[in-house]
């Protein structure tokens, strides 16, 4: 049971509009949705850090970076939720997703852009840093502005998994689960 009661439907009208941008017809909006919206400011603040419009990496890159922020940070609720809605879109194979749940260092199946992804993810899940080598290895795949999206991609995502598991939201019944991927 969630900590805080998320809002009942029906929702207020603007509420309603705001759930029917981000998700599919006809499919009910997530609980971490509805538990923020149940405060008028977390919600309006949660809407504002959107980084879902793909227009500086690529759908495949962000998701492993959501992918990883959420495993790192033992978020089974966010992870679960983005590999169900975008893993297929992103082309992320089931060796790839459970990629994203082994430990730092693993070896995985990444391309080298990728591998620096995870590694940015693992280097500021442990350290909340990046090495001098670190950050040049990101500039040999990403512009600046790109560097900055990853970045604040991590951090949204990060906080993202304190407010699923700090509000111990229940699994979506529709997403993926840590067993079906874990090795």
């Amino acid at each position: 049971m969630p900590r805080i009661a998320p809002l009942a439907a029906p929702y207020p009208a603007e509420i309603q509009g705001h759930f029917d941008q981000v998700m599919p017809p006809g499919v009910p909006p997530l609980v971490l949705f509805t538990t923020l919206a149940s405060s008028e400011r977390a919600w309006k603040k949660f809407r504002a850090g959107s980084l879902l419009d793909g227009r500086l990496i690529s759908l495949r890159e962000r998701e492993i970076v959501i992918d990883r922020v959420c495993a790192r940070a033992g978020c089974e609720y966010e992870w679960g939720v983005h590999i169900s809605a975008f893993a297929a879109a992103a082309k992320l194979s089931p060796e790839e997703i459970a990629a994203t749940l082994a430990p730092p260092g693993a070896p995985g199946p990444w391309t080298g852009n990728e591998a620096v992804l995870v590694a940015t993810v693992d280097a500021l899940h442990d350290r909340s840093t990046l090495s001098d080598a670190e950050f040049a290895d990101l500039q040999r795949h990403y512009s600046h502005d790109q560097i900055l999206e990853i970045l604040l991609l991590c951090g949204s995502y990060r906080t993202v998994a304190y407010l699923s598991n700090g509000l111990a939201l229940p699994l979506e019944t529709t997403a993926a689960r840590f067993a079906q991927y874990a090795a």
